[in-house]
């Protein structure tokens, strides 16, 4: 928690709230009366009564301020110039020129311009967050120094999506040469033509009726040093970017664009001249309670009291009320000056210490936070500042909707506020773009707790070429693609416990992905992407059946890094690897012997084909290789000429074994023949359903191996495409459930998934693990080992409502990708349906909702509206 001192300037009192003002009015007071008193007027009596029944309620205070103050200022008011319009508007801004990097104002300061990307603060973990505020904000904020000043800003933009509208118009296009060049079916085309089409009319609607505004946050610096300026302002930027806290310095066009937003609350107009002119408002009124600029009513509230204890993030909610401009203005206090002040206002204070027990803890405890403010300043180096907050609410005229959310937000945060009646043009002036403050009502407050106010706090994700996925506080716009220092590449992990909406997340993505240009292999172990296939035009192949093709175990499949220096293929190698432990899997139960004899055949079966190591896989047919028969039948012939009592034994044992899966075997309509498995269209599904519903987890094991290994060979084919057609197509491959297909005495699935998921990035793909079972992926050691490298090879994660059980297994799985904190725990255990904790780096981490157009639905949803719980 972090301290706001109650006010460090406090007024000589001569008895219970009576000062050196108030006896001095007072004392005028007394003289009219004497006045009256002693005139020849009529009734000069009662015109002395009334004229003091009249002026001692004036003396009385409403909130921090006596009513004759007010008096002052509405009479003030009254005879000050209220109404500007065209060039004395223009007289009246503070600034004179733009130059290249920062604002020349009138009174010589030059206003230079950071503007900070907020960060989804909340889910850093509580060293994380103080290092951000008292490692970077604090030295901010101290650089400033007493002669200079400081705000910081949050202003209003709204959420404009041109730019992912054009990204559609491209993809339309692409789609288009596809067909053309017959990559794509015309049921192909069709559907994924209207899938863009519809996320076109969702961004349309975004950008024009149902547009919405986020927080802009800025830090603005006054100098009368050019030089001094410019080095300030990229020592500060530096210092927030070494901080994980994206900043940019604003140059020409970007601080006009500042100023259109600051002045008039809504950015240039398309086509606009970027000119002083078209900066300024028309017309510009101040009333008692409002100022009318053009079109708008505008609502000032200056901050009079705050919270006596506040939490890091302190200004989240206070800057971020939506249709408002908030203006923090800093100005240091010297450090000579602050003890001087807080000294007088203690000594004031404890000689106050008197009158009811509220009044006397109300005093002390006045007293104990300038004390801690003292020795804050004295031993701990920090800086005071004078803190004036003005927040501005934009209404229609004729409306005062904004303001009286305003007023209920301050009041929830624990916040007086002063409505400035009658000072409506100070305000205006103060909360400028100029260092001067006619407002005069601040408080002392040190850099550690303004620093803490720290509200650059947002959870949005708005990537340029991204599509929408969700929302939080924005539409929630990811690219899967794109590559930095923190994106480095597009495999995915989604985590979640049965009913919490990961599955109604994949098939959004997925159909949002398949319009992209992408091909899309999904293994399904229970039949839940069959409607989302058909609907997209693509095939569904029941893997238990040999009626969509076989699979052939000993068709070599070019591994992922296939050719060394000396010519020779890892991937002839690496299959006979594959072949025993495909074999070890499929013939459990037999004896190392065996097995032995096992390899040495299939060795010898690929010398008769004349298939070894320096064999050109490329211009082998799947004709070209042997098959269950051939083995069958060369262990027939060994059997019959072998003369070793124990070898024969073997071979007895290898025939028995092997007869399952040669011509008439149980198994022989999977494995025994050539490979004649195909999917040319561009989503597949691979439904395992029947498969594992016969409970043999062998059989289903060996399969799933196998359509890996098919898998594998699509990612390379699809390099190959790229490359002959000079394209970019994607291609994902997706494990759906992927705790069924991990066996802990034959892991060989984890053992794909891992060395795909570390490949497939340079194969332009994206691999997509999903899991409900934590604990499976945990289970042992080496499980656990195994599915934490998946996790450290995904760069993105998506985490549903899991139970509290399960979080501690899920904390050891990400130990060493990026971790998860209590609070990030906390956010996943109590998530609703459909909202998930989403990480796209190990320090870019957010909730989101996940949302789907009717449409949308329609292409995947066999249930209810999902949408409706979500």
């Amino acid at each position: 928690m972090r301290l706001i001192p109650k006010n460090t300037k406090v007024k000589m009192q001569f008895y219970k709230g009576i000062t050196f003002i108030d006896i001095a009015l007072g004392f005028i007071v007394l003289i009219i009366v004497a006045l009256i008193l002693s005139s020849n007027l009529p009734y000069k009596f009662v015109m002395a009564l009334i004229f003091i029944c009249v002026s001692i309620p004036t003396f009385l205070s409403v909130g921090e301020e006596k009513i004759y103050m007010n008096l002052l200022y509405i009479i003030k008011h009254i005879f000050s110039k209220n109404k500007y319009v065209g060039a004395e508007i223009k007289n009246l801004v503070p600034y004179e020129k733009f130059e290249e990097n920062y604002i020349r104002n009138k009174d010589g300061n030059l206003v230079g311009v950071i503007e900070i990307k907020p960060i989804e603060f909340r889910l850093l973990s509580d060293s994380k967050q103080d290092y951000i505020i008292d490692g970077a904000m604090t030295t901010v904020l101290e650089s400033i120094g007493s002669n200079r000043q400081a705000c910081i800003v949050k202003l209003e933009k709204p959420f404009t999506l041109d730019s992912h509208i054009g990204k559609e118009l491209d993809r339309i296009q692409e789609v288009i040469r596809n067909k053309e060049n017959k990559i794509i079916t015309d049921g192909e085309y069709e559907v994924r033509m209207d899938i863009i089409q519809d996320r076109m009319t969702l961004l349309d609607n975004l950008n024009s009726e149902n547009q919405v505004k986020y927080s802009a946050y800025y830090f603005v610096l006054f100098d009368k040093d050019e030089k001094n300026l410019l080095s300030s302002l990229q020592y500060n930027k530096q210092l927030l970017n070494s901080s994980g806290i994206e900043a940019a310095i604003l140059q020409k066009k970007k601080l006009m664009e500042f100023v259109k937003l600051y002045v008039a609350g809504g950015p240039f107009e398309e086509g606009q001249e970027k000119t002083i002119d078209n900066i300024i408002p028309q017309s510009l009124e101040f009333k008692a309670k409002q100022a009318l600029q053009d079109h708008t009513a505008l609502s000032h509230f200056v901050i009079c009291d705050y919270p006596l204890r506040v939490d890091n993030a302190w200004g989240e909610e206070l800057f971020d009320i939506p249709n408002t401009k908030v203006v923090m203005k800093l100005k240091a206090v010297e450090k000579s000056k602050a003890i001087k002040r807080i000294d007088n206002a203690i000594i004031e204070l404890s000689s106050q210490v008197k009158g009811k027990a509220s009044k006397i803890i109300d005093k002390s405890t006045h007293v104990e936070t300038l004390s801690s403010l003292l020795v804050r300043l004295q031993n701990d180096n920090e800086t005071m500042f004078d803190v004036t907050l003005i927040i501005t609410a934009y209404d229609e005229k004729g409306s005062n909707m904004v303001k009286k959310s305003v007023k209920r937000k301050l009041r929830e945060l624990g916040m007086s506020f002063n409505e400035m009646f009658g000072r409506q043009q100070d305000a205006y002036f103060s909360g400028g773009i100029t260092a001067q403050n006619k407002i005069k009502l601040s408080r002392g407050i040190p850099s550690s707790s303004v620093a803490a106010c720290f509200p650059f706090v947002s959870n949005a994700i708005v990537d340029d070429n991204g599509i929408i996925l969700g929302e939080n506080k924005l539409p929630v716009l990811i690219d899967f693609w794109k590559r930095d220092d923190d994106h480095v590449n597009s495999n995915m992990v989604i985590i979640g416990k049965s009913g919490s909406g990961k599955s109604y997340a994949t098939k959004m993505l997925l159909t949002h992905l398949a319009s992209c240009d992408t091909k899309v292999f999904i293994l399904d172990p229970e039949n839940e992407y069959t409607k989302l296939a058909q609907s997209l035009n693509g095939k569904v192949l029941d893997v238990a059946s040999a009626k969509f093709g076989k699979l052939n175990p000993f068709q070599i499949i070019a591994s992922l890094d296939d050719e060394n220096e000396d010519g020779t293929h890892n991937s002839f190698f690496a299959h006979l690897q594959f072949l025993e432990e495909f074999f070890k899997l499929i013939l459990q139960g037999m004896n190392a012997d065996c097995f032995e004899l096992i390899n040495k055949f299939i060795l010898e079966l690929y010398g008769v084909k004349e298939i070894n190591a320096e064999t050109d896989l490329s211009k082998l047919t799947p004709e070209s290789y042997p098959v269950m028969d051939d083995l069958a039948n060369l262990i027939d012939k060994k059997l019959d000429t072998e003369t070793d009592e124990y070898t024969k034994a073997c071979l007895k044992i290898l025939v028995t074994y092997i007869s399952k899966f040669k011509s008439g075997g149980r198994n022989s309509a999977l494995w025994n023949g050539a490979s004649s498995f195909d999917a040319k269209e561009n989503f597949v599904c691979f439904n395992f359903q029947k498969l594992l519903a016969n409970k043999n987890n062998t059989v289903a094991n060996a399969q799933m191996l196998l359509v890996l290994k098919w898998l594998e060979n699509e990612v390379i084919k699809n390099r190959d495409y790229n490359l002959k057609n000079g394209t970019n197509r994607k291609v994902i491959a997706v494990v759906d459930e992927a705790h069924v297909f991990i066996d802990e005495k034959y892991p060989i699935a984890l053992d794909f998934m891992y060395q795909l998921g570390k490949r497939i990035r340079k194969y332009s793909g994206m691999q997509i693990v999903i899991t409900q079972n934590v604990k499976d992926f945990a289970g042992t050691a080496e499980t656990a080992r195994k599915s934490m490298a998946i996790i450290n090879v995904s760069q993105y994660s998506l985490i549903f409502s899991l139970s509290p059980n399960d979080m501690s297994d899920l904390c050891a799985l990400y130990e060493k990708a990026g971790q998860i904190n209590e609070a990030e725990s906390d956010n996943i255990v109590y998530n609703p349906r459909g909202c998930a904790f989403f990480i796209s780096s190990p320090s870019n981490r957010t909730n989101i909702r996940i949302v789907a157009t009717p449409f949308m639905e329609d292409l995947f949803n066999n249930e209810p509206k999902a949408n409706d719980a979500v």
